[in-house]
């Protein structure tokens, strides 16, 4: 399985109703179970459960209610989402078959509830310290070539426009992967790359996001005291080495947002 260059390349669609069905029945599902619970979930999570230590700081932010820094957001208030569309059902068999691979031959843990929930964490953590301009608090976590990529994107922001950034764990609708895939080296080494789409609940000045909100809608506002909330996109990508006795840590090597604008 070679990488693809383009993780989000157009597919021809699949037109089975009992498959897109139950793709729309996945996206309901996961409106229900929004998270309002206090959750304790470090950011990344290693294979069986157990958790990469990230510097003090976070670990603390990571424990907070439902994953968010800075005081957590009423998840009563938040408005309606309802499904209009579905994503991509081939993309998602696709994926969903190398990642059931992945795990049978390496052992990993991408499709488990804790990978998940490691994903999910990664984007609150990231979006945070994005937000708040706390470039040199993502080493570790987010590759050195990204990190500097994020603080120069981030520079173009005014202060409003960066702090509309941060994603509370509550603001998360939905979570799906794009582009699953295993790259050998010359050297015999295996990486493992995934890219994680995610349709969050945003503030974010400017245009709609098409790939939002052709599957979600969010319901007027009747509240005169905050910005209309819009459904936006945030796509991450995931990288770990798979070679045996590599530590099974994984790294984010791509961030966007739909707020940025197109990649440069």
């Amino acid at each position: 399985m070679l990488r693809s260059k383009t993780a989000s390349a157009r597919r021809p669609r699949c037109r089975s109703p009992r498959l897109e069905e139950r793709l729309r029945l996945r996206l309901r599902l996961q409106l229900r179970q929004r998270p309002s619970a206090r959750v304790c979930a470090r950011a990344f999570l290693r294979p069986g459960g157990r958790s990469r230590a990230l510097p003090r700081d976070s670990r603390r932010a990571l424990c907070s209610r439902a994953g968010a820094e800075g005081p957590p957001r009423d998840p009563d208030r938040q408005p309606p989402v309802s499904v209009v569309g579905i994503p991509d059902p081939l993309t998602w068999i696709r994926c969903k078959v190398i990642t059931a691979l992945i795990d049978l031959y390496f052992e990993s843990n991408i499709n488990s509830e804790e990978f998940d929930r490691g994903v999910k964490q990664a984007l609150v953590h990231v979006s945070n310290k994005m937000s708040r301009g706390r470039y040199h608090e993502l080493k570790g976590l987010v590759s050195y070539e990204m990190v500097e990529y994020v603080e120069k994107r981030c520079s173009s922001l005014t202060d409003a426009q960066r702090e509309q950034l941060s994603v509370h764990m509550e603001d998360i609708i939905f979570v799906l992967p794009e582009d699953v895939s295993v790259v050998f080296d010359q050297f015999g080494r295996k990486f493992c790359f995934v890219v994680m789409r995610f349709w969050l609940l945003s503030s974010h000045e400017g245009p709609e996001d098409p790939e939002g909100s052709k599957i979600f809608k969010v319901a007027p506002s009747e509240e005169a005291d905050g910005p209309q909330r819009k459904i936006a996109t945030a796509v991450y990508e995931f990288h770990r080495e798979l070679t045996s006795g590599a530590p099974p840590d994984w790294t984010v090597t791509t961030v966007w947002h739909w707020s940025w604008g197109p990649a440069k």
